[in-house]
C-alpha cells in the first residue's frame, strides 16, 4: 500500500509514501519545492476557539482556532503539532485514529511554515489559506519588530520608557493577531500503557535494523567462506600432487580448516534462517501496533522475540570461537583473508 501526497504549490503529486516507514522529506518533481513530512496515526486531537474581538452578535467578530495534534508515527515515536488558524469553525478534516500526513516547508531541518494536512484514511486534505510560520520564524519576526521600535526611537531621539511600552504593545498585538505552528517530540511516559507500548516497539525497530544488517553480513560471510574453501581445496590438491609426504602436516591442517569453515557456514545459515524468522515476527508486531492501539499479549510477544535473540548469541559466540581457531592456520592467512588473521 502506498499513499499519495500533493504539492500545495502546483497541485501535482509529490510522491507515493511507502506504508511502513515513509521518508521525513519529499521533493515535488514538478516545482522542486522541498517539504518536511510527519506521517502517522492521529492518537489525540483537540481544538479550542478563541475570540479575538467580540462586541455584539450584530457586529463583526474575529476568532482564532487553536489545534493540538498528537501523531504516533510509523517508526513508533510521538510528534506533537500545535498551530492556530483564523476563524471560528473547526475546518481541519481529521479525527482521532485517522492516518495523516503533515506537510511543511523547512529551514534547515526545522519547520519553517506549516502548509497542508492530508487525511489518508478519508482521502481528504486541507491546504492552509496562508502558510502558518513555525516557532523559529515567529521568534525572528518578534526580534525584528522589537529591534525596529528601538532603532526608530534612537533615530527620533525618543524616550526609552515610551519605546519599551510601544514595543511591548506591538509584541502583544503581534502575538494576538498572528498564527504560528510548533512541532515537538513529547517524552514517552513509561508509566502509561501507550508509552510502554511505544518504547517496546522502538526496541523492536532497533533490533530490526540490527538484524537486517546482520543478515547481510552473514550472507556475505557465507559467500566469502565458500570462496575460501575452494581456494584451500585447490591449494591442498597442489600439495598432494607435488609431494603428499612432505606436505602431510599442511594437508591435514587444510582439511581441518575446511571443516571449521563448513561449520561456520552451517552456523551462519542457521542464524540467517532464525534472524529472518525474527524479522517476520517483528514485522507482525509493528503492523499489529499500527492497527490496534493496545493488545493484551502484545508485550509478551516482544519479550519472546528479545529472549530468542539472546539465545542465538550462543551461535554467534561459537562462530567467533571458530574464527579464532582459523587464525592459527597459516594456509588461511597466506590466501589473504585478513579478517581471519586478526
Amino acid at each position: 500500500m502506498r499513499l499519495s501526497l500533493y504539492c500545495p504549490s502546483c497541485k501535482k503529486p509529490i510522491s507515493d509514501l511507502p506504508r511502513r516507514i515513509p521518508p521525513i522529506q519529499v521533493t515535488c518533481s514538478s516545482c522542486s519545492q522541498q517539504y518536511g513530512v510527519v506521517y502517522g496515526k492521529l492518537s489525540r486531537r483537540s481544538s479550542i476557539t478563541e475570540a479575538l474581538l467580540y462586541l455584539t452578535s450584530k457586529l463583526p467578530s474575529f476568532y482564532k482556532q487553536h489545534y493540538t495534534f498528537q501523531i504516533t508515527t510509523a517508526d513508533r515515536t510521538l510528534k506533537c503539532l500545535q498551530f492556530s488558524v483564523p476563524g471560528k469553525s473547526d475546518v481541519i478534516p481529521v479525527h482521532r485514529g485517522d492516518v495523516v500526513s503533515v506537510l511543511y516547508t523547512m529551514q534547515g531541518y526545522v519547520m519553517k511554515q506549516l502548509v497542508a494536512i492530508a487525511n489518508h484514511t478519508t482521502g481528504k486534505s486541507y491546504v492552509l489559506p496562508n502558510p502558518v510560520p513555525g516557532t523559529n520564524q515567529h521568534v525572528i519576526t518578534l526580534i525584528t519588530i522589537v529591534t525596529g521600535f528601538v532603532l526608530l526611537s534612537f533615530l527620533n531621539g525618543g524616550n526609552v520608557f515610551f519605546t519599551s511600552i510601544f514595543s511591548a504593545i506591538g509584541v502583544l498585538t503581534y502575538l494576538k493577531l498572528t498564527n504560528n505552528a510548533h512541532l515537538s517530540n513529547p517524552v514517552l511516559n513509561p508509566t502509561q500503557a501507550e508509552g510502554l507500548r511505544l518504547i517496546a516497539d522502538q526496541r523492536l525497530l532497533s533490533q530490526q535494523r540490527k538484524l537486517e544488517q546482520r543478515v547481510t553480513e552473514l550472507t556475505h560471510e557465507c559467500q566469502s567462506n565458500q570462496v575460501l574453501i575452494e581456494q584451500i581445496k585447490a591449494l591442498k590438491q597442489k600439495m598432494t600432487q607435488v609431494d603428499q609426504a612432505i606436505y602431510s602436516a599442511r594437508i591435514y591442517r587444510s582439511t581441518t580448516a575446511i571443516d571449521i569453515l563448513n561449520k561456520q557456514i552451517a552456523n551462519n545459515h542457521r542464524l540467517v534462517r532464525e534472524y529472518q524468522h525474527m524479522l517476520k515476527m517483528i514485522e507482525i508486531e509493528i503492523d499489529t501496533s499500527w492497527i490496534a492501539d493496545q493488545l493484551p499479549d502484545a508485550e509478551n510477544f516482544t519479550q519472546r522475540i528479545l529472549e530468542r535473540l539472546h539465545e542465538l548469541k550462543e551461535i554467534e559466540e561459537h562462530n567467533q570461537a571458530l574464527k579464532l581457531q582459523l587464525a592459527a592456520y597459516e594456509e588461511v592467512n597466506l590466501l589473504g583473508i585478513e579478517e581471519y588473521g586478526k
